[in-house]
């Protein structure tokens, strides 16, 4: 019987024999599995944290940044511990998944909560990265075709600044994606594109293997995902706000080498989307059970999960930072859906969604970039390039983790690739071109699914196993400890536990000594998280009621 009450199905050797080609082997190691948590906290949000730097200031997000970096690397450990200490998963050694650990813990109740959380979080991820892919990657095709096409299913007259846009009536029509300054046709419209196919052709494959096939891949959308990520951060430095354009008063140090320290302007500056789109960026708890589960029982949690996300912390900075110095006029808040440049042509449809954007716009590239052919094409490169990496690195994990707990919970493997793998495309479709979906899907399902699957759900059960630890510790402090006969050989400290062949890691969110210590900081962490998801909600509403809805206006 599992702790909340419910009898829970064995994960062990059995089980995995029964699913042996549903799941993967034990074989990913300390490089592919950094490889593959930088890659699920990254992913397709990078490009727009210039964005939000320049929306909020540089004081708020900088905190946020910190204070989510910290309590997700404990939130993951915290919940690998209760993971690792459900009976027949003794250093992970069965398969359990995420709605499994809550359900043992928890109870049936809970369990439901965790499924429609789990699937909220990895649905809004994965459909978030699949409207980003798309819409770059129908850029990339208009960069190299003049132009991208679709199949238009809800044809209707849209009017732009210069009147009818005839293609918004059409049912195939073909666009220039990068160049819509009289309106684009296909805002508000529902539109299978060319980026679109594209893209679904690309990953939809990958969905039907499992998580250890897809490590050379991994491996790969990491070093060039690294490549594009220096060539951003080069060419932001290069950039040149002096030459753009003040905006009215110059209120927001726009056409300075500067970002305010909070931006309070009425137009474009807001705090209300930077909890969110953190969130989104850190939201990868969810994913770290498949990894756990296929890791080798070598490769420790703590040092795989702490320098992950301390590196992707450094990534967040260096891209988001100086990408909000050299470009902070053209960049469309995720709140407001604004910027310096939309107010002073009156038209916020003018405003770029993110950097990659800016970057593959020549108007507002570096000149000392557009002008070189060499560093023009690696610009070129690199912002079309990686909607293909981020694609090949984030929405097959996401796809292949909620199919691994549709099957570990009992359903049909093929409702679970129904489910994981096409869903999300059929949902994605409607979305595509619609004014500012991204950034508002971003910011309110990482409040409503992201905090409560990664960080409430994980710091709750720690403080259950560690009420239950010192309870423990109290009826039985005058007993004498029992030594692990594994170690015998070890006392003369000749050797380390890793230089063994039969070692296993044994993972601890925190030393065993720190119990009242441990309890004490996983209650903290809970209100703390309560409390800012709550304000992110009321922020966000907030500004949608007063951020404007233009469907010629919108940009990719």
């Amino acid at each position: 019987m599992g702790r909340g009450g419910h009898t829970v199905p064995r994960r062990g050797p059995s089980f995995i024999g029964e699913h042996a080609h549903d799941f993967g082997g034990k074989t990913i190691g300390m490089f592919a599995g950094v490889a593959l948590l930088i890659n699920n906290i990254t992913g397709p949000g990078v490009p727009g944290l210039p964005n939000m730097f320049a929306e909020a200031g540089w004081l708020i997000p900088t905190v946020l940044f910190l204070l989510i970096w910290a309590m997700s690397s404990l939130s993951t450990t915290m919940y690998c511990e209760a993971m690792r200490r459900i009976p027949g998963n003794e250093h992970f050694r069965g398969r359990i998944e995420y709605t499994t650990i809550v359900e043992y813990y928890f109870g049936r109740t809970w369990y439901i909560a965790s499924q429609i959380g789990l699937n909220g979080a990895l649905q809004s991820l994965n459909i978030i990265s699949v409207i980003q892919s798309a819409q770059v990657m129908d850029k990339a095709i208009s960069a190299m075709f003049k132009r991208s096409c679709a199949f238009n299913l809800s044809p209707f007259s849209l009017s732009g600044d210069h009147g009818k846009l005839a293609q918004s009536t059409e049912f195939w029509s073909c666009i220039d994606v990068n160049s819509v300054s009289d309106g684009d046709a296909w805002g508000c419209h529902v539109v299978m594109t060319m980026g679109f196919i594209t893209t679904l052709l690309i990953t939809i494959p990958m969905g039907y293997y499992n998580l250890d096939d897809n490590m050379i891949i991994q491996v790969i959308a990491f070093v060039l995902t690294v490549g594009c990520w220096i060539v951003w951060i080069l060419a932001s430095f290069s950039a040149d706000p002096h030459s753009q354009p003040l905006p009215y008063g110059n209120t927001t140090g726009q056409g300075t080498w500067t970002i305010p320290m909070y931006n309070s302007d009425s137009n474009f500056g807001s705090q209300a989307g930077v909890l969110g789109t953190i969130l989104f960026n850190y939201g990868f708890v969810t994913t770290v059970p498949s990894w756990v589960n296929e890791k080798k029982p070598s490769v420790s949690v703590n040092k795989s999960v702490w320098f992950s996300t301390f590196m992707c912390n450094i990534i967040f900075f260096a891209i988001g930072i100086p990408g909000a110095l050299g470009f902070k006029y053209y960049l469309a808040g995720p709140a407001t859906n604004n910027c310096a440049y939309g107010v002073d042509t009156n038209d916020p449809g003018n405003c770029m969604q993110d950097l990659m954007s800016v970057l593959s716009n020549r108007t507002m590239a570096p000149d000392s970039w557009v002008k070189h052919k060499g560093l023009e094409g690696l610009l070129e490169a690199s912002v079309y390039l990686f909607p293909i990496v981020a694609v090949l690195s984030s929405i097959p994990v996401f796809s292949i983790v909620i199919k691994y707990n549709c099957i570990e919970n009992g359903l049909s493997k093929r409702f679970s690739i129904f489910w994981g793998v096409l869903f999300p495309w059929l949902v994605s479709i409607p979305l595509l071109y619609q004014p500012n979906a991204l950034n508002q899907i971003i910011n309110l399902s990482s409040l409503f699914f992201v905090s409560f699957t990664d960080f409430i759900v994980p710091w709750c059960l720690f403080i259950m196993l560690n009420k239950e630890d010192l309870q423990k510790e109290i009826e039985s402090r005058n007993e004498q400890p029992l030594l692990n006969s594994v170690n015998d050989d070890l006392e003369d400290g000749s050797s380390k536990p890793e230089d063994h062949d039969f070692y296993i890691h044994q993972h601890f969110a925190f030393p065993q000594s720190y119990s009242t210590f441990k309890i004490y900081l996983a209650t903290i962490l809970v209100v703390v998280m309560g409390f800012l998801a709550l304000g992110g909600v009321v922020l966000s509403i907030m500004q949608s009621s007063v951020t404007s809805w233009d469907c010629a206006a919108v940009s990719v």
